[in-house]
């Protein structure tokens, strides 16, 4: 009996790594495509009504994700224009806030404070609409996965939390979007810029 617990176990464990290992290598794929035809065209080949639709018809390609989204780095001097050409405010992460998603209304939310730089989501999947224009960079766990991710190069993962506007606890995977290819040993300076 407690063999084929172990069995079972053993198996599960297997089918989630293979279910993990297929999310990651889509989402990284994701991360290829925004930078193919968000950055490397001018103007951008991409816009939230594509990504949107395009992340809704694969979700079954990415089996242990709730929704998927891109986060652009701006830096403090080029907020106002951003906020112009976006036509709304970079708005802060309320960790206090817990209304569920349906209850939420974004022009509510408070604007970013004033730093060096901000990560606004610009682009996501329809189940996660609700963080479009908020900067990930005033989020403690979002903030250190797009440091870690940016100087790694690789796909960093968050310890377990409570999700925003949910009562779910999940992680978030974070990958580096860069704009332009980087060779194999890129410095932290060229990955950061």
């Amino acid at each position: 009996r407690k063999e084929t617990l172990a069995n079972m176990c053993d198996e599960r464990a297997r089918m989630l790594q293979d279910q993990f290992n297929v999310s990651l290598n889509h989402v990284h794929a994701l991360a290829i495509l925004v930078s193919t035809f968000h950055h490397g065209k001018y103007p951008s080949a991409m816009d939230q009504k594509t990504f949107g639709e395009y992340t809704e018809r694969t979700a079954f390609e990415r089996p242990l994700t709730s929704g998927v989204a891109y986060a652009l780095k701006v830096t403090h001097s080029e907020r106002e224009q951003f906020e112009k050409q976006q036509g709304w405010t970079i708005k802060k992460m309320e960790h206090g806030d817990q209304t569920l998603v349906q209850d939420f209304d974004p022009v509510k939310m408070a604007p970013a404070p004033m730093q060096d730089e901000y990560a606004p989501v610009i682009f996501c999947q329809r189940t996660v609409a609700h963080i479009v224009s908020i900067d990930m960079m005033s989020g403690k766990e979002d903030r250190d996965n797009i440091l870690r991710a940016r100087a790694t190069g690789k796909g960093v993962l968050t310890s377990p939390f409570k999700l925003l506007k949910s009562n779910h606890l999940g992680v978030v995977l974070t990958f580096a979007v860069y704009e332009r290819e980087l060779p194999p040993d890129a410095t932290l300076e060229q990955r950061d810029r």
